[in-house]
């Protein structure tokens, strides 16, 4: 059997490691938790209206 760790995000906030983004987090084997972090949802949906808005600039 294998354990895996699961993160949860608090309500209100996105965990992210500054690359990936989620309410939940599944860690892959090696990755620690201290490598994700809360940010408020507005910054999270700031940023990607800001992904966005840069792909359709594309």
């Amino acid at each position: 059997m294998q354990v895996r760790t699961v993160l949860y995000a608090d309500e209100g906030t996105v965990l992210t490691n500054g690359k990936d983004y989620g309410n939940i987090i599944w860690l892959a084997d090696g990755v620690s938790p201290d490598s994700y972090h809360p940010i408020p949802r507005a910054e999270y949906d700031a940023i990607m209206a800001e992904m966005e808005n840069s792909s359709a600039d594309s």
